[in-house]
């Protein structure tokens, strides 16, 4: 039996009046949780060795005692979710002092903070499809979930209303704005697998033994992901100014150098971070989606070794981005059979994704416009490229002989574009390839426009 859980992020429309009912229960919750920090992390600490982690020592020794300190007033299982998220965070504190990294005592009573989280499970909230009913001090408050006009693909749709999935421990987040439910799901799978292509006795257009890539562009600017079905994913531009603005507000409370400035930093570089990876794993989820609705086989990246030469603002960061979009991909297609991958990145850019030219210069590119100086096709430059990563990983990781055909001499590799897919003459060289004339249901095209883009 293989158990999974996939977490899902829902905004939550608070009833009127109720807001404060959620700021005055983080109070009681926090002070539950700094309790158990000062328990667990004795004065002056010398080694990783004296912090005690322990949750179950740590609930034995303050449960009580918080209970009646809150008056009784915080939900008895709220209380053992703040020592048990208390815990955890000593407990990663103690790995990054044993892997070298400088560390300060958590302070969970500061309220400066613009954000904060309290976990619930469902003895102290009632997760149904489209509302939660979760618990405060001043009793019990139901938030329905705000939801898109179509959620058909949509990550809600797949897993809140697919009732495979059951909701588990989820958290409930205030980001200084507007409430989220993190809502974990959760499921056993049997030993049939869950995803495979269908048959040739099937309605599908894809084999048994197909190949079918999906290519991914990946970008500092514009759309942070796009495909080469066209589908573009992310604000690259929106998060380099949010990430401006939180290096400028960083060095302002560097500044004062006092004690509240310096713990106002590290629960602020927390909040950014935990921003940054919700926003990889936003890009991952949308990209798994389009993988499924092409049912494509493999997922062609970049490979991430090229970042630092292609740009110079925040390579750093900007490969921690990208690695992890691609990171997420992979775990979330696993179930699948997915196969997430890299191809060499060279000329992707400027090379010309129509399949019957091989032009290849760096002036056919200008910012995101794609013109190719021989044959004129005109194109969005990103997605150009994404087509050409996945041309390039079909010619070079797939191209064996066993890999493009089937015992049938039928073309089994394909490319996964807007309009349908390209699959190659038989040769294996590059831009060689034929449309198969088999555009996706929800796409309307014919032969001529796949082989154009």
């Amino acid at each position: 039996m293989v158990e999974a859980n996939r977490t899902v992020m829902i905004p939550l429309r608070i009833p009127e009046g109720s807001t404060a009912d959620f700021h005055q229960t983080i109070l009681p919750y926090a002070y539950c949780q700094q309790e158990t920090v000062d328990h667990c992390w004795p004065d002056n600490p010398t080694q990783p060795a004296d912090l005690q982690p322990s949750k179950q020592d740590a609930e034995e020794a303050l449960y009580d005692r918080l209970r009646a300190d809150t008056n009784e007033q915080l939900h008895s299982n709220l209380v053992q979710k703040a020592v048990t998220d208390a815990t955890a965070a000593i407990s990663s504190y103690k790995s990054s002092w044993e892997n070298g990294d400088r560390i300060s005592k958590p302070d969970f009573h500061d309220r400066e903070r613009d954000g904060y989280t309290m976990t619930y499970d469902k003895r102290a909230a009632t997760y149904d499809r489209y509302e939660a009913t979760v618990s405060t001090v001043n009793g019990t408050v139901t938030c329905r979930y705000e939801l898109p006009a179509e959620v058909e693909g949509t990550p809600y749709g797949e897993y809140i209303l697919d009732r495979r999935w059951s909701f588990s421990t989820s958290k409930l987040i205030f980001d200084g704005e507007r409430f989220w439910l993190h809502a974990v799901m959760h499921r056993q799978f049997g030993d049939d697998p869950v995803y495979a292509p269908q048959t040739d006795d099937s309605t599908s257009d894809t084999h048994e033994d197909t190949h079918r890539v999906l290519g991914v562009d990946l970008n500092v600017d514009g759309a942070t992901a796009v495909s080469s079905t066209g589908q573009f994913y992310g604000n690259a531009d929106a998060l380099n100014s949010y990430r401006s603005e939180q290096e400028q507000l960083r060095g302002e409370l560097q500044q004062p150098g006092t004690r509240s400035a310096h713990l106002r930093f590290q629960q602020r570089r927390g909040t950014e971070w935990r921003y940054y990876d919700q926003y990889a794993h936003h890009v991952a989820n949308s990209i798994k989606q389009e993988v499924l609705r092409v049912r494509a086989t493999h997922v062609a990246f970049e490979n991430l070794t090229r970042i630092r030469k292609r740009i110079s603002n925040l390579p750093t960061f900007q490969q921690w981005l990208f690695k992890n979009v691609r990171k997420y991909t992979e775990y979330k297609l696993e179930r699948y059979g997915v196969t997430v991958d890299t191809t060499n990145p060279d000329y992707t850019s400027q090379a010309c994704s129509r399949t019957d030219c091989d032009c290849v210069d760096e002036d056919n590119r200008d910012g995101k416009q794609f013109a190719c100086l021989e044959c004129g096709y005109t194109i969005q430059s990103d997605y150009n490229a994404a087509k050409n990563v996945g041309f390039r990983y079909l010619n070079t990781e797939l191209s064996s002989p066993a890999g493009h055909t089937c015992s049938s001499g039928q073309a089994t590799s394909q490319l996964a574009l807007m309009s349908g897919t390209l699959s190659p003459t038989g040769d294996c060289a590059e831009h060689d390839w034929v449309s198969t004339d088999k555009p996706y249901p929800q796409q309307a095209s014919d032969s001529s426009s796949a082989r154009a883009q």
